[in-house]
């Protein structure tokens, strides 16, 4: 090969390499300034943005103030655990939720609040009560509950609603599952005899005024710990602070339920009494289970509808007869008839049995 051949190949090869290092340059410069955008959007968002609520919105004009849940979840869980979550129960709060997690997070499908300063190391203390401080910033006037869960956990909604509705919020209240720890930690956390704290797994709800006594005090709190246990820590602070205990009540362990099976929690028949009556299940450790769990429920609150209509139409039947009403008035409207079935029919909604069909 001549010499001038070699020259010429060589400074092709020169070209090549510098337009291939220029394109993978572009892709990587492109990448990160398409992260960082992510990021400046999500900070750019204040906090009542993130959550998608109103400046007018508050507890005493709106039904959907009620309760603020906390989420406390990992950035390796963003997309799978946190995403079920929001999929499933946590469109159906009756208030708002947002998930928590480290500085560098970032997920612009969920609300998402990148704690600053705050990293995903195991146990959660400083997540969790940075997450607390968070809810009493940006939030303590906007409703009336404030509830820390974890990203495995299933609420039931409607359940939780009617459950916080009968309690008076006004006061200091302090409810989750009450623990004193294992026997192996008896005597190590540093808990006096008539001591306690709620479980942080299965949940804990904390009243506007709990979190109003407790939440100026958390640099102090998380300058005095005494156990590497992080629900162990806030109930200390919650009783130092606001001079409550969890709630000592034997019903909070089927309210509030955990399921000690591990990761084979709720992997198997659902139709048993602890799943029916409690308000949250913990541990939900697969996000296909979370799916499962809220397609199960929707099916029970869809048995509880239809029994609602069958005595409602039972009723109407028993009034049209005790009025006198011809049987060609029993309409909602014209052309809409109220029993769309014969009474002789298998599907009249009269009839007890179409529950069982």
């Amino acid at each position: 090969m001549s010499q001038r051949k070699k020259i010429l190949y060589g400074l092709f090869g020169i070209i090549i390499g510098l337009c291939v290092g220029a394109l993978f340059r572009n892709y990587r410069t492109l990448e990160i300034v398409s992260m960082c955008n992510s990021i400046n959007s999500m900070k750019q968002k204040t906090a009542l943005e993130i959550i998608g609520l109103h400046p007018s919105e508050m507890p005493d004009n709106s039904q959907r103030n009620l309760v603020f849940v906390g989420v406390m979840t990992a950035k390796d869980f963003l997309q799978s655990r946190a995403k079920a979550v929001y999929d499933t129960w946590g469109k159906n709060i009756p208030g708002r939720i947002a998930f928590f997690s480290s500085e560098e997070s970032v997920a612009e499908n969920l609300p998402l609040v990148a704690l600053r300063g705050v990293d995903d190391r195991y146990p959660p203390q400083k997540k969790s009560f940075m997450m607390l401080h968070y809810m009493y910033e940006h939030y303590i006037d906007r409703f009336e509950w404030f509830a820390r869960a974890d990203d495995d956990v299933f609420v039931r909604t409607d359940k939780l609603e009617q459950f916080l509705r009968s309690i008076d919020s006004s006061k200091p209240q302090f409810i989750g599952q009450a623990g004193r720890g294992n026997s192996e930690e008896f005597g190590l956390l540093s808990l006096e005899f008539d001591e306690n704290f709620c479980m942080g797994g299965p949940g804990v709800i904390m009243s506007r005024e709990t979190l109003r006594r407790v939440a100026p005090h958390i640099p102090t709190c998380l300058k005095n710990l005494y156990s590497t246990h992080e629900d162990v820590e806030v109930g200390r602070c919650v009783q130092k602070f606001a001079g409550i205990p969890c709630t000592w009540n034997y019903e909070m362990q089927s309210i509030l339920h955990h399921n000690s099976s591990g990761n084979r929690a709720f992997s198997g028949n659902l139709k048993n009494k602890e799943v029916h009556s409690a308000i949250t299940l913990h541990p939900v450790k697969r996000p296909a289970l979370m799916y499962r769990l809220h397609a199960y429920t929707l099916g029970l609150k869809a048995q509880e509808f239809r029994q609602q209509s069958l005595l409602l139409h039972r009723d109407i039947a028993q009034m049209t007869t005790l009025l006198q009403i011809p049987k060609i008035n029993k309409n909602l409207a014209p052309g809409v008839p109220i029993f769309p079935q014969d009474e002789t029919s298998p599907a009249y909604l009269g009839d007890h049995n179409v529950l069982g069909s």
